[in-house]
């Protein structure tokens, strides 16, 4: 069975990675794990507790697990402390996780060279495939096209 896992973090919490990863989930009868990593160090860190954090993390998660529980998607949810990059590594290492999905950083909130060079490290330390959703605004009646949103990253470590 596949082990999908969507990573995220204060900066980087994306509705998106969380709905391709469980609408590819339901396609192929999939587990997901949502991961949202707190670091410490982080301002964020310092102007609420980890038990305000972590209550948020569950506001953000909890519709995605209550509606993918209800069609049948096999749904979990952790919330860990520490520096995001390690913590995602780790868990992809203990879990056995076979495809981890990132939300693309929106706006300037992380400089694409920044996101490339993390994806690249992450990429050659763990063997599963890597996909980064990029956010899609909607306008007039245009439709999403399938999966038009998604840059596969890679197929196998170290490719």
């Amino acid at each position: 069975m596949e082990r999908i896992l969507v990573g995220m973090n204060p900066a980087s919490a994306s509705f998106w990675a969380g709905l391709h990863a469980l609408s590819l989930a339901k396609r192929i009868d999939a587990r997901v794990c949502f991961l949202y990593v707190v670091d410490p160090r982080s301002e964020d860190h310092v102007q609420h507790t980890y038990q305000d954090i972590r209550s948020d993390a569950k506001k953000t998660v909890e519709r995605f697990v209550e509606k993918a529980r209800a069609e049948g998607i096999a749904v979990d949810y952790y919330v860990s402390e520490g520096d995001y990059e390690s913590e995602l590594i780790r868990f992809i290492q203990e879990k056995r996780i076979t495809m981890l999905v990132l939300g693309a950083p929106g706006g300037h909130a992380v400089a694409p060279a920044r996101f490339t060079s993390f994806l690249d490290r992450i990429r050659h330390r763990v063997d599963c495939r890597i996909e980064v959703v990029h956010e899609k605004s909607f306008t007039g009646n245009k439709k999403r096209k399938e999966d038009g949103n998604v840059a596969h990253v890679s197929t196998h470590r170290g490719q």
